[in-house]
């Protein structure tokens, strides 16, 4: 009987809640031998397993995940909660992992629809060590279900390796 009493008065999450829906995990294992060309794939540094993506002076850009808004979620996506883990070899170093939604199909403009990025270097206070990381974005209302997510790090310059490892990406309903 206190079961059922309880369970009658739980409530469905607020907007903005996380639902349930993982749009994306990744430790970067599967990756290897999966994507041509994954130059930015390290096995310097990893925090779980044996890979790790990485920006550094040769490498501006990590491994970018991309997918259709209308299949990151069963639900409409309001935002992205996101969780990582990342290693800066030094404090000098420098990166963000950037999120984006752009438009899909030809003729669309260069720029992306929504852009927001969470710095790391504002997350991350010492050097070699796993630091977890962690942001939630907001979505706007407007985009369209066609519209592509992307997520990849990017080093707005880092001549100093950054290592980034157990990527966990939530949806927001």
């Amino acid at each position: 009987m206190v079961l059922a009493v309880a369970a009658g008065c739980s409530s469905a999450p607020e907007t903005g809640q996380w639902v349930g829906d993982l749009v994306t995990a990744s430790d970067y294992e599967a990756v290897a031998g999966w994507v041509p060309g994954a130059t930015s794939l390290s096995r310097d540094h990893a925090h779980s397993g044996r890979f790790a993506d990485r920006i550094d002076a040769e490498h501006t850009f990590g491994l970018t995940f991309q997918l259709p808004l209308n299949q990151a979620s069963v639900h409409a996506l309001r935002g992205l909660d996101v969780e990582a883990w990342t290693y800066f070899s030094s404090l000098k170093s420098g990166g963000a992992l950037q999120v984006q939604v752009w438009a899909h199909g030809p003729g669309q403009d260069a720029k992306p629809l929504y852009e927001e990025q969470l710095n790391l270097r504002e997350q991350v206070t010492d050097s070699c060590h796993w630091t977890q990381v962690h942001r939630r974005f907001t979505l706007p209302d407007n985009l369209p279900g066609d519209a592509n997510l992307r997520l990849f790090i990017w080093g707005n310059p880092s001549t100093k390796p950054v290592y980034f490892d157990d990527l966990r990406v939530k949806a927001l309903e």
